[in-house]
C-alpha cells in the first residue's frame, strides 16, 4: 500500500481566520473555524471535516489529487450548481517515493590489506 503527502490550507476553509486570543498566562495566534458553516461536525469522540481527495488529470505541482470539504449528500444536494462550483480546494496530495538506499561502489575489487585484519 501506498503512502501519500497531504497539505491542506485550513483558512479555506469557510469561515476560518486567524486571530490573538488572550488567555490567562499568554496571548497565542489561533485559527478559528466555525463549526456550523464550516463542513465541521461534532461526533462522539472529536469535532471532524470530511475530506474527499479528487483526482486530477493531468498532475499539477508534483500532486495527483486536489482535497476538498466532503459534504452529507442531502446537504451537497441543497446546494446550488454555483455554491457547488465556489468550494475552494483546500490542498493537494501525491503518492510519497521509497527511495533506495545505494551505497558507493569503488572502481576497485581488489581487497586492501588482505583478509587478515577482518573482524569475522
Amino acid at each position: 500500500m501506498a503512502n501519500f503527502s497531504i497539505k491542506t490550507d485550513l483558512l479555506k476553509v469557510k469561515g476560518a481566520f486567524v486571530t490573538n486570543l488572550k488567555g490567562k498566562t499568554a496571548t497565542k495566534r489561533c485559527l478559528v473555524i466555525p463549526i456550523d458553516e464550516s463542513g465541521l461536525f461534532l461526533g462522539g469522540k472529536g469535532c471532524y471535516l470530511d475530506l474527499t481527495a479528487i483526482e486530477m488529470k493531468e498532475a499539477k505541482f508534483s500532486d495527483t489529487h486536489c482535497i476538498k470539504v466532503s459534504y452529507d449528500k442531502d446537504v451537497y444536494e441543497r446546494m446550488t450548481e454555483e455554491e457547488r462550483n465556489a468550494q475552494p480546494i483546500l490542498g493537494g496530495m501525491h503518492q510519497l517515493e521509497k527511495k533506495q538506499a545505494q551505497m558507493p561502489i569503488s572502481g576497485t575489487t581488489e581487497v586492501q590489506g588482505g583478509m587478515d585484519d577482518c573482524p569475522f
